[in-house]
């Protein structure tokens, strides 16, 4: 079966999830990471959440109604929500992983955490392996973002996962933010070093200068050899998600929906271009 090609909701910016379900099918996407925001806190992106922590039901029932009027299913859900060494994040996060349970999803991606002091990594850690139980009671993994903190690189994630050894607690990796937070990082020898516990994929492209924000239609960053990214994950025999992620440019112009639609729609005309729509695996999101 063709590999599973996802896109994250927050590619439409302000738009939201209500556009990201509705336009993906014209990009030939029939899946969507779902974002799960949290009440309160402003998205970066300006939208209205569709779901937050604190959502019943009946918006539960939304999502499932969009999802089905527009014939598109979950690949995974976005529950980011903060730094787990807080105690007030790791609830947020609980009552994200119900969310994501009632929706049938078996992979979420959220950020595995900083800490300074030795003690507070001890209480990270703790806190990690907490909700890594809690998700695996609910048939979940939670997969740590390429994020600052714990897992910035593959030898962090590494050392994490080494000192973690969660059956439910895995990895996201992501193309283009290994660039974005690391000098010099080579984008395809990390993904090497740390595949065996990836479970999730974000696909970005970057310009490969660090700190620089410019995530935009793949091809045009220059940073990400996508050819190359497919080759290694059809090497290893990834199974997982391989999810979009657009985020734009700083400084540039409010764009509108359908320019918005437009990028990912040039994210997968390049994916196609450099064979990924050819390239064979299963469309497993289990862990």
């Amino acid at each position: 079966m063709p590999r599973v090609i996802s896109c994250l909701t927050n590619c439409y910016g302000r738009f939201g999830a209500p556009a990201a379900i509705a336009s993906v099918r014209s990009a030939g996407i029939g899946y969507v990471e779902l974002a799960i925001k949290t009440q309160g806190v402003p998205s970066i992106f300006g939208e209205t959440p569709v779901l937050t922590d604190q959502s019943g039901e009946r918006e539960l029932d939304e999502v499932r109604r969009l999802l089905d009027e527009h014939s598109v299913m979950l690949s995974s859900c976005n529950i980011t929500s903060g730094n787990p060494l807080e105690q007030a994040t790791v609830e947020i996060t609980k009552r994200k992983l119900d969310h994501a349970a009632a929706l049938g999803v078996r992979l979420v991606v959220a950020g595995a955490g900083a800490a300074e002091s030795d003690h507070d990594r001890d209480v990270l850690f703790e806190h990690l392996r907490h909700i890594g139980d809690y998700a695996g009671e609910r048939e979940i993994t939670y997969c740590f973002e390429t994020h600052p903190g714990l897992c910035q690189n593959a030898a962090g994630m590494l050392t994490t996962m080494e000192r973690l050894q969660h059956p439910h607690l895995k990895l996201n990796f992501d193309t283009g933010n290994i660039l974005y937070y690391n000098e010099s990082a080579d984008v395809l020898s990390e993904l090497k070093r740390v595949f065996s516990d990836v479970r999730h994929l974000h696909l970005k492209d970057h310009t490969g200068c660090p700190g620089e924000w410019s995530f935009t239609e793949f091809g045009s960053g220059g940073g990400v050899d996508f050819t190359a990214v497919r080759e290694v994950l059809d090497q290893c025999g990834y199974e997982g998600p391989c999810s979009l992620e657009i985020e734009g440019r700083q400084g540039e112009p409010e764009l509108t929906c359908e320019q918005t639609h437009q990028r990912v729609v040039a994210s997968m005309a390049h994916l196609s271009r450099c064979g990924w729509m050819a390239s064979k695996s299963s469309p497993s999101s289990k862990a």
